[in-house]
């Protein structure tokens, strides 16, 4: 248990990370009511004291709605220690236990969580839902009581899509959709966002632009400070023709490209351009993601050029690119990573992209979304692509819709055999059970599809049944098991079978599949030799003789076991062959 010191060091973290965070009073004080609960919890108690506050902490924010995230609490709490830091990682591991010993029904949902479902829900156009959660970051900031005294999140957030529907003229948020889908009454959302309303100014509301979607894109107004330059006044040259001064016409000839000094204007031109793309970089962040399409909109120019703009303010430093699956995202300059909710907009805009490519249905999207959310935080994402492709693939597979992972994978431009690997993490990381085909599933759709002989399909499945990797064999993918496993039976059973032809059809990649069949070769030739299987029941042993496996196949190693396998059933031996032997023959 915690002493007396430990416990006031953890009250003195939760006062400054409080503080630091504009948290209400209220929600520091509940978290120090549950900070003693949890004094004595046995799961609790092997981890930092300061973890399970930070976590704590980021629990009671979320049950009062605030836009708070777990990163939020974990960077303000680790500036309070020294030497050391906190992992969001580690609090979201916690979220668990802690909300089991408080007896909070699961783990609450981050605010900006439900706005981004609830909008999906409502088919409400992705404008409208960052929009939203503008509205409900000014409102925090504004007055953070106001959010937490709701006694419903899922309200308030109804309740700031409400507004920012209305403020853009967006049907399809009325009080009794979003009653229905956020499980609240429309006296709820009625209410709240009448609060908010207030609480901002309606006049505020209609008229600031951070709140506005462009007309012609749909897309959210960038929120740059800068002046508005469409209502500056226009100097025309009727005002200037009168009584000109020529010493002040030949000054400005020479601000012209061809007139003057040459090249000065264009230097010029160039240094404001990029100073302009820097500037819309730092208004689009972190509400939205500042792509360069993004960016290029925002300042009505080519495309090329924004993003050779930006690899000029890469090099000196202005902006940090960073990678959204496949696209690039550029964050100002001091900003070294995408945080929790940013990567999460990424990921989520790469489910929506792939679920439209492929056209899946909204209950595929609107699960896989649900799967982002759960995990963003706990995970490493790297490529947000991957991340947001397995989430498709585990929604279809638990919605029993007939897609799959080479599909996912050639629509996202990433291996498919990453999705298998996301596959895991995320069953891990929720209380779900996604649905996996085997290795042998995939035979038989390969044999159905390459119209393969049923005596193949049988030494197929028989091959990996058998099948005993080696501790340095890597882990294959169940298309890739299969098509390694296929070449294996076909090619016993003189069969003619294309490698290419097998990796289309599996949707593998043709380097795995060759590595597959190494690997599946090496371990039945070997397990035959030390009897480990049993000759009279091995049927392919009698095939092999007349097979077109030979020392040349594969690599050496794999070679140097089908020689010896070969060997070992033309004599029939009685005896085993001793582990020496096999060493000495494949060249280990």
């Amino acid at each position: 248990m915690p002493n007396a010191a430990e416990r006031d060091d953890v009250e003195q973290q939760l006062t400054t990370v409080a503080e630091a965070l504009s948290l209400p009073s209220s929600t520091a004080q509940i978290t120090r009511v549950r900070l003693n609960q949890l004094g004595s919890e046995p799961e609790i108690e092997d981890s930092s004291l300061s973890i399970v506050g930070a976590t704590t902490l980021s629990l009671s924010a979320r049950e009062d709605g605030l836009p708070i995230t777990v990163s939020d609490v974990a960077e303000a709490w680790s500036e309070t220690l020294e030497g050391t830091s906190i992992d969001p990682g580690a609090m979201t591991a916690l979220f668990d236990d802690i909300a089991a010993n408080l007896d909070i029904d699961g783990v609450p949902p981050e605010p900006r969580a439900l706005i981004e479902r609830f909008g999906t829900e409502l088919d409400l156009p992705d404008g409208i839902v960052v929009v939203a959660k503008r509205i409900l970051e000014d409102a925090f900031e504004a007055d953070p009581q106001t959010i937490a005294g709701s006694t419903s999140p899922a309200g308030t957030a109804g309740a700031v899509l409400y507004l920012a529907a209305a403020v853009n003229d967006v049907d399809g948020a009325d009080e009794d959709a979003l009653g229905d889908v956020t499980d609240t009454s429309q006296v709820t959302v009625r209410n709240r966002y009448k609060e908010l309303r207030d609480l901002l100014g309606e006049q505020h509301l209609e008229t600031t632009q951070r709140y506005q979607l462009d007309p012609d894109t749909g897309a959210p107004m960038a929120t740059s400070s800068a002046p508005d330059t469409e209502s500056a006044p226009v100097e025309t040259a009727d005002d200037e023709t009168s009584g000109e001064d020529p010493e002040a016409t030949d000054k400005a000839s020479a601000d012209v490209p061809g007139e003057g000094e040459p090249g000065t204007a264009d230097a010029d031109d160039e240094s404001t351009l990029a100073a302009e793309t820097a500037e819309v970089v730092t208004a689009l962040f972190p509400d939205e993601l500042p792509t360069t399409d993004r960016v290029a909109e925002e300042l009505a120019a080519d495309p090329e050029a924004i993003a050779a703009d930006l690899e000029t303010l890469v090099a000196d430093g202005t902006v940090e690119r960073k990678r959204a699956g496949s696209t690039d995202v550029w964050l100002p300059g001091d900003r070294d990573a995408l945080g929790p909710d940013l990567t999460e907009d990424a990921v989520q805009r790469e489910v929506d992209a792939i679920a439209d490519e492929l056209d899946l249905d909204a209950s595929v999207r609107l699960f896989a979304r649900g799967l982002v959310s759960d995990v963003v935080e706990a995970v490493d994402v790297e490529h947000a692509g991957e991340l947001g492709g397995a989430a498709l693939l585990a929604a279809c597979r638990v919605n029993d819709v007939d897609v799959e992972a080479s599909e996912i994978a050639a629509t996202g431009e990433f291996a498919a055999r990453a999705l298998y690997d996301w596959l895991e993490t995320l069953d891990s990381a929720v209380d779900i059970e996604i649905p996996t085909a085997g290795a042998e599933t995939y035979v038989d759709r390969l044999a159905d599809v390459l119209d393969l002989d049923e005596s193949v399909r049988e030494e197929s499945v028989r091959a990996i049944e058998q099948y005993d990797p080696r501790p340095d064999d890597p882990s294959y993918t169940p298309p890739e098991l299969a098509a390694g496993a296929t070449v294996f039976a076909a090619t016993v059973r003189g069969t003619g079978v294309e490698l290419e032809q097998l990796a289309e059809a599996s949707g593998a990649d043709p380097a795995f599949v060759s590595e597959a069949t190494d690997s599946v070769l090496v371990s039945l030739c070997l397990d035959l030799v030390r009897e480990d299987l049993d000759y009279e029941e091995t049927g392919w042993t009698g095939d092999l003789l007349e097979s077109e496996l030979s020392p040349e196949f594969g690599d050496s190693e794999t070679g140097a076991a089908i020689a010896l396998a070969k060997a070992y059933a033309a004599g029939r031996e009685s005896q085993p062959v001793d582990e020496a032997t096999i060493d000495a023959l494949v060249g280990r």
